[in-house]
Order: C-alpha cells, then structure tokens, then sequence
C-alpha cells in the first residue's frame, strides 16, 4: 500500500517531503491548487493597480498592474522557501492597497499641476517603493528584535475599531474602481442614476452573495467557485442577452486591453533626489498607517493561519521573512505590499500538498501572465474585482462589528464603534489616534473604579508572627481593634487615592472608632502618581487631628523618596520612617499596646506562673515541676532543635526569644514565627509523635525549661494532677491559638 504524503509531518527530512511531492499525482495537485490560488488573486488584482493608478494616472493601468504582478511573484517566492510553516502564502492585499492608494492621491495632489503623467507616474511609483522599503524595514525589524508579538498586547477594541473603519474604507473603494467615485452623501444621487446603478449593482450582488455563501458554507472553494460561475453567467448574458461582447467592453464592462502594454520598466531612481519635502510630508501620515495596518494584519493573518493549519508559527520569523520580501518586491520592480493570505493556505493544507512547491509554481504562473497571458485579464467583467473589494470590505464590518456584538462588553463594543466611524470619517490615522485616546480615556475610568483597598482588618483578628504570652495574648485580642490594617494594591492614582482617603475618613470618623494606629501595607502596589501625595498628605493630617499613629509598610525603593518629601512618613526616636514588611509594622504597633498597658515587660514567665494561672493548681503541685524538667540556659545563635529532628520533648520559654526557621531545598530558610516568655514551643511534634517541621534557633539568650516525653510519663504515674494541669495549658495555648487563626479566616470570608 501507498504511504499517504503528509507535508505537515514534523519528523520528515526534506528531502523526504520533496520526494513525495514531486510525485507526478503530487506536481498535478500543486499546479490544480496554484490555478484556484491564481483565479483568486488574478481577479482581484485589477482592483489593487486601479486603487493606486487613478485619476491623472489613469491611463497607466497596465503598467499598475505589471507592479501588482511583480509584487506577488517577488514576495511569493522569497516566502516559499523562508516561511516557518510550509503553506504560508503571500499575496497583495486589499487594505494596504487601499493605504497606498491614498498614497499615491496624496503625491498627485501635492505636484505641479503642469507636471507630464510620465513624471507624475515615477514621481507617484518612487513615493510608493519608499513606503513598502519603510513598511518593510519596520516588519523585519520587528521580527530580529524578537517583538513579532508584541502586537497582542494592543487592546482588542482598538484593533476592532481599526479594523472596522478600514472594512468601511475598501468597501468604498470597489466603488472609485468601477466607477471613479467614493460612496458621500453628495454622491448618492448620482449612485442612483441608471446608467451609473446598473455598474455598481452586480458588484454588490456579488459581495454580498459571496459574504453569504461564506457564511454558510466553510469550505475554500466557495470563493474561487463564486468567480467561475459569476464570469460564466456574465458571458452568458453577454452572448444570449446582449450579443455583443466587444459593444460591452467599449462600453467600459470589461478591463481594459492590457496584452501589449505590459512591458513594465523600472524609472530612474535617481529621481528620488527630485522628490519635494512637501510631498514627503503630505505622504507621511498614509506610511505611518500604511505600517500600523500591515503589521496589525500580518499578525492577524498569520494567527488565522495558525488556526487553519492547526501549526504554531514563528512569529519573530515570519515577520523578518516578510518584511525582507516586501523590500525585494520594491526594488525589483513591484511595492504593492503583501502579506499572509490565510484563505490560500487553508486551501493549501486542505488539498494536501507542499505550500512551498505551490508558491514556485505560482510564482512561475503570475511570470507567465506577466510575460505573455496579459490579455487574460481583458476577459475579466469590471464588477468582479470591485465587488470582490465590497466583499472584503463587508467581511471586515461583519466581524468586527456585527460579531463582536455578542461576545464583547457594551463598553468595549462602543470604543469599536467610535473608532470604526471616526476612521470612515476622518480617516485611519486619525480613527487609530481617536481609538487610542477612546481606549485610554475608558481605561482611566474603569480603573478608577477598581478597589485600591486588597484587604482591610483590624489587629483584633491579624497578628504579627512573634508569639506572645496567653496574657498578653488576651489583652491583644481585647484591644486589638485599635490597630487598622490596610493593604493596598494596584497603581494608585488621583481617582483611586481619592476614593481611598474617603472610605478611611469614613471609618476613622465614626462615634465608636477606636483606632490608635493605622498600618498601609504597599507589598502589592506597583506604583503611584505623584499626585496622589496630596491625599495621602491628606489622609496624614486626619491622622494626626485624630491621635493616629500612621505606618507604612512594604514600599518600594523608589517610592520610598515620595512619601518622604511629602511628609507623610518620618522617622521616630524607636519608629523607622517605614517598615520593610507588614510583620514588623504590626508588631512595633502590639508592643506600643502592651506597653500603654504595663505587660510589655513580660520578660519573665515561669511554668509554675502558666500554669497556676491557667491550669489553677495548686501550690504543692507546683512545688514537684523542678524534678521533671530540664532547665537550660540559651545565648544568642544557639539551636533548640533542628528541622527532621526527633520530636522528644518540648520546650516552656521562660525568658529570650526564638525564631522557627523553615528550611526549603534550594533557598535561603524562611523565618515563620518568633516566640517570647510565656510561649510553648514544639508541642505539636511532641503530642502527634512526627519529627520536627522546622528549626528553633535563639534570637535573645534566656532560659528554657525541658519537658522530655519519659519525665511527662513519670508526671503521669507519680503526679497525675500535675500532669493533667500541664495537658489543660497545652490545650488552652492552642486552643488560643485556634480561636485567632478562625477569627481571621471568618475576617477574610466576609
């Protein structure tokens, strides 16, 4: 049996792949699939040589379409064989032949008006070699700079919008190709005057018929179908209805006669030194868009590509491969800009061949209607390719438009809808400007109305990671709503700020506050305006006119100076001017409440303390501790125990203080918690028999006391009262500890 040939295989060599295509069943698909790619672009390319050789340059159609002709097999062939996916193929496009069509009108309308049609034609073909020279340098550099994607961060209505307009624009220009004239309000009544409706009519019929069948049918025949039967039922009209071919085609139904006048040269260049500033300047908006539109729809076609193939292409290639393939396809003769046609590709992955021999082959076709089949083109019924423009026109507005209005919020449809009508109004320069300020002014709106706010709560339910005490524990629970913790997010600007300074205005006004210290945590800001200074001076003065204590935390470096300058943070006698995290912050703010308080010197909690307070045993029982536990004296660095350990015992800090440090493979220990007087430690391993999670070493020298699993045993045999009041003081510490951590959970949920 026949190995089935499969070009898109990506583990065959080429010389595999050329073996199988050049197969003779193969060669004869190929050259099939290039005939149906060649009637596609040889019935529109009528319409890209009108475009931009019109009005006073009328006359040099042929040569228009020489340029055309030479574009396509220039930039096909440098594709064929460079492109990253095989069945990438190139061709010139209605919109960027609509851009340099106005191209070309602003050359004309800045030269003399004495000026002979053979210099105002190279003066007009030299401006237009400049642009595509310009487009395709910005293309290709582009992809060597590797930003080929950056093109998908431009939003997606602005692209729509853009898109749009542009659809409305090619619409209008299958009516200057038929008829010389834009679709106004003044030009209506003349659109609507026999001889000039019967012109324009088939033309639309056909675009919209073609715009139907589209939609449903999906196959990438329907379109070169669409064509055969549309030239067929024109001669058949021709011949039974009218009778007279030639009598239409003087009467301007047919293109015009360009077997023998196709013998394109190139001008002299050195004329390009004769080009006026003014008509630089008066072409340089139409480059700018003539480049904005071609990379937009380079990317847009090559991902419409992507989906048809079912390949990931190289973006960062493609563009470089264009963009040098538009530049050969100037200076050789052509400067009709190209780019990918996803309708030909799909077509080529669907019939199973080799792009790259398609693109030879087709290439090798358009040579030879170059050379000697240009009177094919005299055969061609005016209103196919304009009404081939009025499709691609009507297929832009329909999905940017009509489809988008169901999948798009009604905000982002309207940014659509302003630039689509600025661009069919003003123009696509000045509907990209329009868009990008439309864009910009909503963006500013919404953002303004997100919440600048991440999370609030008070110290009642967040506490710092240092480890307290039961007493002082409780007192930080009873008080704990004096300390207000706001964590901030975003980019904050003067909307956001504002709404920010109002909402803790609000809260720290009410009758029942009580808050003494107000902690603004930055860890998830990205930045700020520096108009926001003014209320966050602001928020500062409330702050002192209500006894506030204001901290920050968690500012970046550069941000750091901002706050400063605006007085908002200073540093204090035992106050940093900013804390570098929120632990920090919230601890300085527990200890200034213990301190008002008199419990910040707890310094020294013994067990027998613990647990004649907790536990309420009583003195005898108390009097035993010292013969089950280890009393052992710690210095600054010393080790309690390490991460894996056995968990043998745990530890009552009587004074000092310790970290739990958490080790993970690969990085630097992370610190957890820090524990002081009064705090168990290691009781979780001791109690669940599993080895410890994490290390304990000694911050502050103090003293520890000892309780091994076989002196808690012999407590329970020998002093099971003693025993039994140390399990209620275990019990009490987490279920303490329990309590917070659902009390912060509920906090969150709300």
């Amino acid at each position: 049996m026949a190995q089935r040939f499969s070009p898109d295989a990506s583990d065959r060599t080429l010389r595999q792949t050329l073996g199988y295509a050049l197969q003779p069943q193969m060669i004869l698909r190929s050259a099939f699939t290039s005939a149906i790619i060649w009637l596609l672009m040889a019935s529109a390319m009528p319409s890209y040589a009108r475009l931009i050789f019109h009005g006073k340059l009328s006359g040099f159609f042929a040569a228009g379409l020489a340029i055309v002709l030479v574009s396509e097999i220039v930039a096909v062939l440098i594709t064929s064989f460079f492109s990253s996916d095989h069945a990438t193929q190139v061709i010139p496009q209605s919109p960027t032949a609509v851009i340099q069509g106005l191209i070309a009108g602003s050359v004309i309308a800045t030269a003399p008006a004495d000026m002979p049609a053979e210099q105002l034609f190279a003066l007009v073909y030299l401006v237009i070699v400049l642009a595509s020279v310009i487009t395709g340098g910005s293309i290709a550099l582009l992809g060597m700079a590797r930003a080929g994607a950056l093109i998908r961060y431009i939003p997606y209505p602005i692209v729509g919008g853009f898109m749009a307009g542009l659809g409305w624009l090619i619409f209008n220009a299958g009516f200057m190709v038929l008829l010389d004239l834009r679709l106004t309000m003044a030009s209506l009544p003349v659109l609507f005057e026999s001889e000039v409706f019967s012109r324009w009519l088939p033309a639309v019929v056909f675009a919209l018929f073609i715009l139907g069948m589209r939609i449903r049918i999906k196959s990438t025949l329907v379109m070169p179908g669409t064509i055969l039967a549309s030239l067929i039922l024109f001669y058949i009209w021709a011949y039974v209805v009218v009778g007279d071919v030639n009598s239409l085609s003087e009467a301007g139904w047919l293109l015009p006669d360009v077997s023998n006048t196709m013998n394109w040269q190139l001008p002299d260049f050195s004329a390009i030194a004769q080009i006026e500033p003014g008509t630089i300047v008066a072409s340089a908006g139409h480059v700018l868009t003539l480049v904005v539109v071609c990379i937009l729809n380079l990317f847009l076609r090559a991902s419409a590509q992507e989906i048809v193939v079912g390949r990931e292409l190289d973006f960062n290639r493609e563009f470089v491969v264009n963009g040098i393939a538009n530049i050969a396809s100037a200076i050789s003769g052509g400067g009709v800009v190209a780019y990918h046609g996803p309708i030909s590709s799909a077509l080529v992955h669907g019939m199973r061949v080799y792009g790259r021999l398609v693109g030879v082959i087709l290439a090798l076709m358009f040579t030879l209607t170059l050379l000697i089949g240009g009177g094919v083109f005299s055969l061609i019924p005016r209103f196919l390719p304009a009404g081939l423009l009025m499709f691609f026109g009507l297929q832009f507005m329909k999905e940017w438009l009509l489809d988008s209005w169901s999948s798009l919020p009604r905000q982002d449809y309207l940014v659509i809808v302003v630039i689509a009508l600025a661009t069919a109004f003003f123009g696509l320069l000045a509907g990209f400007y329009v868009g990008v300020m439309v864009a910009i002014s909503f963006f500013v709106l919404e953002y303004s109305r997100m919440e600048v706010i991440k999370q609030e709560y008070t110290g009642r339910f967040y506490r710092s990671n240092l480890d307290r005490s039961f007493a002082q524990n409780q007192l930080l629970q009873k008080e704990g709503d004096k300390i207000l913790i706001i964590r901030l997010q975003g980019f904050i600007f003067f909307g956001t700020a504002y709404r920010f300074y109002e909402h803790v205005k609000s809260r720290v006004s009410t009758t029942d506050s009580r808050i003494q210290f107000m902690i603004l945590d930055f860890k998830s800001v990205r930045g700020f305006d520096v108009s926001t200074i003014v209320d966050f001076q602001k928020l500062k003065k409330l702050s002192d006119d209500k006894g506030i204590e204001l901290l920050v935390s968690n500012v970046a470096p550069h941000l750091q100076p901002i706050l400063g300058d605006g007085g908002i943070v200073a540093e204090g006698p035992d106050k940093p001017a900013t804390f570098d995290d929120l632990d920090h912050a919230l601890e300085w703010c527990e200890s200034a409440l213990l301190k008002e308080n008199n419990l910040q010197d707890a310094a020294h909690l013994t067990v027998a303390q613990l647990l004649a307070e907790h536990a309420h045993i009583g003195r005898p029982d108390l009097d035993i501790l010292p013969k089950y536990l280890e009393r052992i004296e710690t210095k600054a660095g010393d080790t309690v125990f390490n991460q894996g350990d056995a968990s043998d015992a745990m530890y009552f800090i009587e004074s000092g203080r310790v970290d739990v440090l958490l080790h993970v493979e690969g990085e630097r220990e992370l610190r957890l918690r820090s524990m002081t007087a009064g705090v168990v430690i290691g009781e979780v391993g001791f109690y669940l028999g599993k080895a410890r999670s994490a290390s304990i070493i000694v911050t502050e020298g103090g003293i520890l006391q000892r309780l091994s699993h076989e002196a808690l045993r012999r407590m329970e045999a020998t002093d099971p009262q003693t025993a039994a009041a140390i399990h209620v003081l275990i019990a009490s510490i987490l279920s303490d500890r329990l309590s917070t951590t659902n009390r912060l959970v509920q906090e969150l949920v709300d």
